[in-house]
């Protein structure tokens, strides 16, 4: 589902061809979710067929016809629900599930502050169990000890993004 999200979050804001989609995810990281070209063509194949996507035939000049894609309705509500359920998923740094963050401002402050602080509570819990490692042990698997920090600079970052989000749903209102 996270690939599909990419995909329709680069389509929603124009209508790409296939090649440019392709060229563009190979020159941009997604934050670990890596979309190869047959991966591509096979996921727009799907989401056009689950009416997510539509695509039309251009030509330019005298090179060959291309599909070029654009998001439907149906599309951009599966966008946005599927874009708040993993708004709300715990997804370290090296998991596509960070990639959507790319997309918060596409989503209501106030719903994607509900989703981010079920986020930062599973992030916590990781957090609660990783600080009763003893340190002896932190020592010896520097991983783990790695792990714990890198939990603790996300929750302050969630925290930050959290107190943003509420301003912006509070001025919304």
């Amino acid at each position: 589902m996270i690939k599909k999200l990419l995909l329709l979050g680069l389509l929603r804001g124009q209508k790409l061809h296939g090649y440019g989609l392709v060229e563009y995810l190979q020159t941009h990281t997604m934050g670990g979710a890596s979309i190869g070209k047959s991966n591509a063509y096979r996921l727009l194949k799907e989401m056009e067929r689950d009416g997510f996507i539509r695509s039309v035939t251009e030509r330019e000049g005298n090179l060959p016809e291309r599909y070029v894609y654009e998001v439907t309705r149906n599309g951009e509500v599966f966008f946005q629900d599927a874009l708040l359920q993993e708004l709300a998923r715990d997804a370290t740094a090296d998991q596509p599930g960070i990639a959507v963050l790319n997309y918060l401002q596409e989503l209501d402050p106030a719903a994607a502050a509900d989703h981010l602080q079920q986020r930062r509570d599973q992030v916590a819990a990781r957090e609660a169990i990783l600080v009763t490692v003893p340190e002896e042990v932190l020592h010896l698997h520097p991983a783990l000890d790695l792990g714990l920090r890198q939990v603790v600079v996300e929750l302050e970052w969630l925290d930050e993004k959290l107190l943003e989000l509420h301003k912006c749903a509070q001025s919304a209102a």
